[in-house]
Parts: structure tokens; C-alpha cells; sequence
């Protein structure tokens, strides 16, 4: 299973971005292997729809589970339609403080129909 975290620059220490489309990056983690890798989120300059662009990029790094400050309405599409899980990032600060409360099950799944659900 790979997670897909929005990050400002790489690794577990980097801190996390409060943008989704727009997020500098996205550092990925195989939860099997534990291997961590950050790519350049590429849609972020798009003039419309970065969202969505986002989405499809993640998606080509097989991601299951995306840890998300908020989606807006095509990112949410774009999710549910590659099926891939959104997860509020919640109040931390770095990408290994995430990582450690979505392993701890203190991350709140995003559901459309009924909002926050505990994990």
C-alpha cells in the first residue's frame, strides 16, 4: 500500500503543504517496504484544474491512500474515480508526524456523504 503525503520539500523531516493541487510536492510512502520517495507535483503552475491534475499524477506512482488538507470539487472527483482514499493531514507539522498518526489510526478518513470518519 502506498500514501501519498502533500510536502514542501523531501523527506520524513520535510513540513507538510496546506495546498493540494497546488503543493510544492508529493513524498510517497510504500508502507510495505517503507521506501520514501518525493516527486514534483508538476501540476501545480496549471492555470485551471491542478486539482485534478494532481490527482491523475499520483495516481501514476500507484497510490492507495492520498493525506490531503482539503480537496476542492474536481480533486474529490478526481479521487474518487482513480479510488483513492483521502485522509485529513489534521494539525501536524511534518510528513513523518503524519505518517506516525496514520499508523497510530488518529487520521480521519474524508468521506463525501459523511464528512470526518475516524480510520
Amino acid at each position: 500500500m502506498k500514501i501519498s503525503i502533500c510536502s514542501k520539500k523531501e523527506g520524513l523531516d520535510s513540513l507538510i503543504d496546506e495546498r493540494f493541487g497546488r503543493t510544492e510536492n508529493f513524498t510517497i510512502i510504500d508502507m510495505d517496504t517503507m521506501i520514501v520517495e518525493t516527486i514534483e507535483n508538476t501540476a501545480k503552475n496549471e492555470a485551471s484544474g491542478a486539482g485534478g491534475e494532481a490527482v491523475k499524477l499520483i495516481s501514476k506512482y500507484n497510490v492507495d491512500i492520498a493525506v490531503v488538507p482539503h480537496l476542492g470539487p474536481k480533486a474529490e472527483k478526481a479521487m474518487e474515480a482513480f479510488e483513492i482514499k483521502t485522509v485529513s493531514q489534521e494539525d501536524y507539522k511534518t510528513v513523518g508526524e503524519v505518517l506516525e498518526a496514520y499508523k497510530s489510526g488518529k487520521l480521519k478518513e474524508i468521506t463525501k456523504k459523511k464528512g470526518l470518519t475516524r480510520l
